[in-house]
Protein backbone atom coordinates (compact mmCIF):
# COMPACT_ATOMS: atom_id res chain seq x y z
CA UNK A 1 0.00 0.00 0.00
CA UNK A 2 2.71 2.76 0.60
CA UNK A 3 4.21 2.34 -2.63
CA UNK A 4 1.79 2.50 -4.11
CA UNK A 5 0.41 5.72 -2.22
CA UNK A 6 4.34 7.25 -2.84
CA UNK A 7 3.70 6.84 -6.27
CA UNK A 8 0.04 8.65 -6.43
CA UNK A 9 2.04 11.21 -4.25
CA UNK A 10 5.03 11.24 -6.72
CA UNK A 11 2.05 11.76 -9.69
CA UNK A 12 0.25 14.85 -8.05
CA UNK A 13 3.64 16.49 -7.35
CA UNK A 14 4.66 16.45 -10.64
CA UNK A 15 1.21 17.77 -11.92
CA UNK A 16 1.38 20.20 -9.58
CA UNK A 17 5.07 21.57 -10.41
CA UNK A 18 3.98 21.59 -14.25
CA UNK A 19 1.03 23.64 -13.65
CA UNK A 20 3.20 25.72 -11.46
CA UNK A 21 5.91 26.03 -13.62
CA UNK A 22 3.33 27.08 -16.77
CA UNK A 23 2.45 30.27 -14.88
CA UNK A 24 6.26 31.43 -15.04
CA UNK A 25 7.26 33.86 -17.20
CA UNK A 26 10.21 34.07 -18.63
CA UNK A 27 12.18 37.71 -17.82
CA UNK A 28 14.54 39.99 -19.60
CA UNK A 29 18.08 39.36 -18.53
CA UNK A 30 19.97 41.78 -16.13
CA UNK A 31 22.73 42.41 -18.77
CA UNK A 32 19.89 43.23 -21.03
CA UNK A 33 19.64 47.35 -21.91
CA UNK A 34 16.48 48.94 -23.11
CA UNK A 35 15.76 49.48 -26.49
CA UNK A 36 13.67 52.05 -28.30
CA UNK A 37 10.76 50.10 -30.71
CA UNK A 38 12.15 48.51 -34.07
CA UNK A 39 9.50 47.41 -36.86
CA UNK A 40 9.73 43.60 -36.59
CA UNK A 41 11.04 42.07 -40.00
CA UNK A 42 7.90 41.50 -41.40
CA UNK A 43 6.70 45.11 -41.19
CA UNK A 44 9.98 46.61 -43.29
CA UNK A 45 9.07 44.28 -46.03
CA UNK A 46 5.46 45.67 -45.93
CA UNK A 47 3.81 42.40 -45.33
CA UNK A 48 3.15 42.56 -41.40
CA UNK A 49 1.06 39.42 -40.19
CA UNK A 50 -2.09 40.31 -38.69
CA UNK A 51 -3.60 38.38 -35.12
CA UNK A 52 -6.41 36.36 -35.24
CA UNK A 53 -9.33 39.00 -34.24
CA UNK A 54 -9.94 39.51 -31.00
CA UNK A 55 -11.94 41.29 -28.82
CA UNK A 56 -11.04 41.70 -25.20
CA UNK A 57 -12.40 43.62 -22.01
CA UNK A 58 -9.88 43.98 -19.22
CA UNK A 59 -10.61 45.71 -15.55
CA UNK A 60 -8.65 48.63 -15.08
CA UNK A 61 -6.77 49.79 -11.89
CA UNK A 62 -8.16 51.52 -9.75
CA UNK A 63 -11.51 51.26 -11.76
CA UNK A 64 -13.27 50.65 -14.80
CA UNK A 65 -13.48 48.55 -17.81
CA UNK A 66 -11.66 48.49 -21.18
CA UNK A 67 -12.45 47.12 -24.51
CA UNK A 68 -8.96 46.21 -26.21
CA UNK A 69 -9.79 45.33 -30.25
CA UNK A 70 -6.97 45.31 -33.20
CA UNK A 71 -8.23 48.57 -35.75
CA UNK A 72 -9.64 51.68 -35.87
CA UNK A 73 -6.53 53.35 -34.37
CA UNK A 74 -3.11 51.99 -33.18
CA UNK A 75 -2.74 49.78 -30.10
CA UNK A 76 0.22 49.65 -28.04
CA UNK A 77 0.33 46.81 -25.52
CA UNK A 78 2.62 46.67 -22.75
CA UNK A 79 2.99 43.35 -20.89
CA UNK A 80 4.52 44.36 -17.14
CA UNK A 81 4.69 43.88 -14.14
CA UNK A 82 5.91 46.34 -10.73
CA UNK A 83 8.48 43.52 -9.74
CA UNK A 84 9.99 43.90 -13.13
CA UNK A 85 14.01 44.69 -12.74
CA UNK A 86 13.25 48.62 -13.65
CA UNK A 87 9.70 48.20 -13.93
CA UNK A 88 8.99 51.53 -12.21
CA UNK A 89 11.16 53.41 -14.29
CA UNK A 90 9.49 51.57 -17.15
CA UNK A 91 5.82 52.62 -16.69
CA UNK A 92 7.30 55.95 -15.58
CA UNK A 93 9.16 56.59 -19.10
CA UNK A 94 6.16 55.15 -20.88
CA UNK A 95 3.47 57.60 -18.75
CA UNK A 96 6.13 60.76 -19.79
CA UNK A 97 5.97 59.92 -23.18
CA UNK A 98 2.00 59.15 -23.70
CA UNK A 99 1.45 63.02 -22.07
CA UNK A 100 3.40 63.88 -25.16
CA UNK A 101 1.33 62.29 -28.09
CA UNK A 102 -1.13 64.12 -29.56
CA UNK A 103 -4.54 62.86 -27.69
CA UNK A 104 -6.25 59.82 -28.65
CA UNK A 105 -3.59 59.24 -31.23
CA UNK A 106 -2.79 55.49 -30.22
CA UNK A 107 -4.00 53.58 -27.25
CA UNK A 108 -1.89 52.37 -24.71
CA UNK A 109 -2.48 49.68 -22.47
CA UNK A 110 -0.12 48.47 -19.71
CA UNK A 111 -0.78 45.02 -18.73
CA UNK A 112 0.02 42.97 -15.84
CA UNK A 113 -1.29 39.47 -14.23
CA UNK A 114 -0.47 39.95 -10.74
CA UNK A 115 -3.14 40.06 -8.30
CA UNK A 116 -4.90 43.72 -8.09
CA UNK A 117 -4.48 45.08 -4.95
CA UNK A 118 -0.20 44.68 -5.01
CA UNK A 119 -0.40 46.01 -8.88
CA UNK A 120 -2.97 48.82 -7.76
CA UNK A 121 -1.27 49.98 -4.21
CA UNK A 122 1.75 50.18 -6.99
CA UNK A 123 0.36 52.12 -9.74
CA UNK A 124 -1.49 54.54 -7.12
CA UNK A 125 2.33 55.49 -5.46
CA UNK A 126 3.74 56.82 -9.17
CA UNK A 127 0.39 58.56 -10.11
CA UNK A 128 0.74 57.51 -13.69
CA UNK A 129 -1.85 58.36 -16.04
CA UNK A 130 -1.21 55.84 -18.32
CA UNK A 131 -3.95 52.95 -18.59
CA UNK A 132 -3.04 50.00 -16.53
CA UNK A 133 -4.73 46.62 -16.99
CA UNK A 134 -5.37 42.90 -15.24
CA UNK A 135 -5.10 40.12 -17.70
CA UNK A 136 -6.02 37.31 -14.67
CA UNK A 137 -7.72 35.45 -16.96
CA UNK A 138 -5.17 35.87 -19.71
CA UNK A 139 -7.76 36.49 -22.33
CA UNK A 140 -5.29 39.22 -23.91
CA UNK A 141 -2.20 36.65 -23.39
CA UNK A 142 -4.22 34.19 -25.92
CA UNK A 143 -4.61 37.42 -28.50
CA UNK A 144 -1.57 38.63 -28.14
CA UNK A 145 1.01 36.16 -26.70
CA UNK A 146 3.70 37.20 -23.83
CA UNK A 147 6.93 35.00 -24.38
CA UNK A 148 8.43 36.77 -21.47
CA UNK A 149 8.30 39.93 -19.35
CA UNK A 150 8.45 42.59 -20.72
CA UNK A 151 6.98 42.05 -23.77
CA UNK A 152 5.54 45.09 -26.30
CA UNK A 153 3.44 44.68 -29.25
CA UNK A 154 2.32 48.08 -31.43
CA UNK A 155 -0.62 47.23 -33.84
CA UNK A 156 -1.35 49.66 -36.49
CA UNK A 157 -4.77 51.05 -37.57
CA UNK A 158 -5.28 48.28 -39.67
CA UNK A 159 -4.67 45.40 -36.72
CA UNK A 160 -1.17 44.63 -38.58
CA UNK A 161 1.82 43.79 -36.27
CA UNK A 162 4.23 46.85 -36.40
CA UNK A 163 6.55 45.81 -33.47
CA UNK A 164 7.08 42.44 -31.33
CA UNK A 165 9.62 43.10 -29.04
CA UNK A 166 11.07 41.62 -26.06
CA UNK A 167 12.84 43.53 -23.34
CA UNK A 168 12.33 46.89 -21.71
CA UNK A 169 11.70 49.29 -24.17
CA UNK A 170 14.12 53.54 -24.17
CA UNK A 171 10.28 55.17 -24.28
CA UNK A 172 11.95 58.57 -24.84
CA UNK A 173 14.27 57.48 -27.34
CA UNK A 174 13.01 59.51 -30.46
CA UNK A 175 12.67 56.61 -32.36
CA UNK A 176 10.11 55.18 -29.99
CA UNK A 177 8.23 58.49 -30.08
CA UNK A 178 8.52 57.95 -34.29
CA UNK A 179 7.55 54.89 -34.54
CA UNK A 180 4.29 55.57 -32.14
CA UNK A 181 3.35 59.00 -34.27
CA UNK A 182 3.66 56.88 -37.51
CA UNK A 183 3.22 53.22 -37.35
CA UNK A 184 2.36 53.26 -40.78
CA UNK A 185 5.07 53.96 -42.51
CA UNK A 186 8.63 52.80 -42.44
CA UNK A 187 11.66 55.44 -42.02
CA UNK A 188 13.53 55.99 -45.37
CA UNK A 189 16.95 54.59 -45.31
CA UNK A 190 16.65 53.03 -42.29
CA UNK A 191 17.51 49.49 -42.11
CA UNK A 192 16.79 47.15 -38.99
CA UNK A 193 17.59 43.64 -38.56
CA UNK A 194 15.74 41.82 -35.62
CA UNK A 195 15.40 38.16 -34.87
CA UNK A 196 12.14 36.63 -33.43
CA UNK A 197 13.97 37.65 -29.79
CA UNK A 198 16.06 39.71 -30.48
CA UNK A 199 19.11 40.92 -27.87
CA UNK A 200 20.92 43.27 -30.64
CA UNK A 201 19.19 45.73 -33.18
CA UNK A 202 21.41 46.83 -35.79
CA UNK A 203 20.50 50.26 -37.51
CA UNK A 204 21.14 52.14 -40.80
CA UNK A 205 22.44 54.93 -41.14
CA UNK A 206 19.60 57.28 -40.26
CA UNK A 207 19.10 55.36 -37.07
CA UNK A 208 19.60 57.20 -33.63
CA UNK A 209 21.36 56.00 -30.26
CA UNK A 210 19.25 55.43 -27.35
CA UNK A 211 19.66 58.07 -24.55
CA UNK A 212 17.08 57.20 -22.10
CA UNK A 213 17.91 55.51 -19.21
CA UNK A 214 16.44 54.57 -15.51
CA UNK A 215 17.47 57.58 -14.12
CA UNK A 216 17.00 59.85 -16.89
CA UNK A 217 12.92 58.36 -17.13
CA UNK A 218 12.10 59.09 -13.69
CA UNK A 219 13.34 62.61 -13.69
CA UNK A 220 11.62 63.46 -17.37
CA UNK A 221 8.34 61.94 -15.42
CA UNK A 222 8.74 64.57 -12.64
CA UNK A 223 9.35 67.46 -14.70
CA UNK A 224 6.13 66.64 -17.55
CA UNK A 225 3.33 68.69 -17.57
CA UNK A 226 0.60 67.56 -15.67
Amino acid sequence: MRPRLAAVLLVLGAIGLFCWRAELFTVSKPGDAARPLARTGAGLAGDAAAPAPFDVSLPMVPIGVARLTPGGQPLLVHYWAPWERHGRAQVLALDSLVRTLPTDHVRIAVVCFDPFPSVARFVGRLRVRVPVMLDLKRDMQAALPCPSLPYTWLLDASGHVVVSQPGEVDWLAPATRALLLHPERAAPGDTLIVSRFPRRVRRGRSGRPAWGSSARAARAHRTAPR
